[in-house]
């Protein structure tokens, strides 16, 4: 029988040649957001922020709280993705490398709550959406290519299969 000795979480990144500064505009500004995470937010992530982001082509949408905001550096925020009334939190962090000119973007969350079956399949889950964003991310930023792989993850004509 498998156990879980202690709640898992998400940790992952990807290297950015592009400045803290690109990297954080495009995760706080929806203009950029939109063409590699969700497609509608209801705002900026500014502190304080009550957010709702869609994925249309879903037809599913989450509630956001964003707790911290530090230009270039860092934003937290809660979000009720996998369990509404249990949200977890994620963390980015923009951690500058090479003198400035490229960023290591790593996005961390915590406070899964269910099962064992259901925490490992809400940390897969998000391991495997934080994954398509930042490389979708990459490809805009360093080549300036909207790859389209939110959205295309699940194909309508495969969803209920």
């Amino acid at each position: 029988m498998l156990e879980l000795t202690e709640v898992p979480s998400v940790k992952m990144g990807l290297l950015i040649r592009r400045p803290p500064a690109e990297v954080f505009r495009a995760m706080v500004d929806p203009e950029f957001t939109t063409k590699v995470w969700y497609s509608k937010s209801s705002g900026e992530m500014t502190p304080g922020a009550k957010l709702v982001w869609e994925w249309e082509v879903y037809g599913a949408s989450a509630q956001v709280t964003v707790l911290d905001v530090e230009k270039d550096s860092l934003v937290r925020f809660t979000w009720g993705n996998y369990a509404p009334d249990n949200p977890t939190t994620v963390e980015f962090r923009f951690i500058p490398l090479h003198d400035g000119t490229t960023t290591y973007f790593q996005i961390t969350e915590t406070g899964f709550t269910g099962t064992g079956d259901e925490l490992v399949r809400a940390v897969a889950d998000s391991t495997g959406g934080y994954t398509y964003m930042i490389c979708a991310l990459k490809a805009l930023l360093e080549h300036d290519l909207v790859l389209n792989v939110v959205p295309d993850v699940f194909p309508a004509e495969l969803r209920d299969k």
